[in-house]
This record gives structure tokens, C-alpha cells and sequence, in this order.
């Protein structure tokens, strides 16, 4: 599809969606790598040591932010998937609407899951 002055697809986005990829992109990593380096620092992990560390409020803190920090890379990069190849304005939009729903809705219940 060929890309119209009124029709720039993701390229209109900005440098702010840019840096929110990359900014959560970075916060994914960086819960990635505390995970295994918590795994390699405590080989013996048992369910009671499992259960202590995430009454911390600290870790409930950590993982909080990373569990947004997804749901917000999965919507920057599904808004840009729709906004280059989805050219009809209503469906792109519902399009993101149903993604919004389905993220906010695994976030809640991410949410509901660290902290009940």
C-alpha cells in the first residue's frame, strides 16, 4: 500500500510512542534478567521460599511495573501493525479498542494475582 500524505500509517506516531517502546522494552529486559538472576543466585527455590518473596512489597512493586510495562509494548507494537496495515479508520480503531480491552483485562487480573 502505498503511503499518502493524509495516510502515513505509524510513521506519524512521533518520537514519543518511539520512546515509550524502547523505554518499556528496556523495563521488560531488566525483569527478565532480575528473574534469572534471582534463579541462578537461589538454585533451590522451593515453594516457601517462593511464597516469602512475593509477600514483598517490593517485589509486588517490581512486578507490577513490569506486567505494565508488556501490556504497553504489546499495544505500541499492535498499534503500529494496525496503523501501517489497517487503511480503514473504524476498524483500525476497533481494532485497538479490543486490544486496549484485552490488555487492560490481563493487567487487572495480573494485578488481582500479586497482590490478593
Amino acid at each position: 500500500m502505498a503511503l499518502s500524505d493524509r495516510n502515513l500509517g505509524s510513521r506519524r506516531a512521533g518520537s514519543g510512542a518511539y520512546l515509550l517502546a524502547r523505554a518499556s522494552a528496556v523495563a521488560i529486559a531488566g525483569g527478565a534478567f532480575l528473574l534469572i538472576a534471582l534463579i541462578a543466585a537461589l538454585p533451590r527455590l522451593g515453594y516457601g521460599l517462593w511464597q516469602a518473596l512475593f509477600h514483598e512489597t517490593a517485589v509486588r512493586i517490581v512486578l507490577a511495573g513490569w506486567l505494565s510495562a508488556v501490556a504497553l509494548h504489546a499495544y505500541l507494537g499492535c498499534d503500529s501493525i494496525l496503523k501501517d496495515y489497517v487503511p480503514n479508520t473504524l476498524a483500525r480503531f476497533m481494532g485497538l479498542m479490543v486490544i486496549a480491552a484485552g490488555l487492560l483485562a490481563l493487567v487487572v487480573y495480573g494485578m488481582v494475582a500479586v497482590w490478593a
